[in-house]
């Protein structure tokens, strides 16, 4: 269709086939810094998270393309010192920098190995 011979634009389409989930719990993402070879550390919150991806916030972001690994507590047991905890390695996909009115700086990563410790057990999740 055309309006006054313009093509209205067409609304971007959601193409995540997984579930994103609000959660926002302590992650502590690392990566081999490129250009010094030596590793780089943050801490940061997730924003949201699914079985192929999270979005961390964090006061530095890896580059786009590097390879990280993400260890991030989910749960604590209450009267235990146990905790379900999630260790992924994935790749950087977008990083977010905070516009001059505020916001926050954070970035997008595709899990490619995901592992579940809970206690004495682990699962490996694909």
């Amino acid at each position: 269709m055309k309006l006054n011979g313009e093509v209205p634009p067409r609304p971007m389409a959601n193409v995540r086939k997984t579930v994103r989930y609000k959660l926002q719990v302590p992650a502590v993402s690392r990566w081999k810094d490129k250009k010094r070879g030596d590793e780089q550390s943050v801490e940061g919150r997730t924003r949201d998270i699914s079985t192929s991806g999270a979005f961390i916030y964090a006061q530095v972001c890896p580059p786009e393309g590097v390879t990280v690994k993400v260890n991030m507590v989910l749960a604590t047991i209450p009267n235990s010192a146990r905790s379900l905890r999630l260790n992924a390695e994935g790749r950087v996909v977008r990083s977010e920098q905070p516009t001059s009115g505020g916001g926050t700086r954070g970035f997008a990563v595709l899990l490619e190995r995901v592992l579940m410790h809970g206690g004495d057990a682990i699962a490996e999740i694909e």
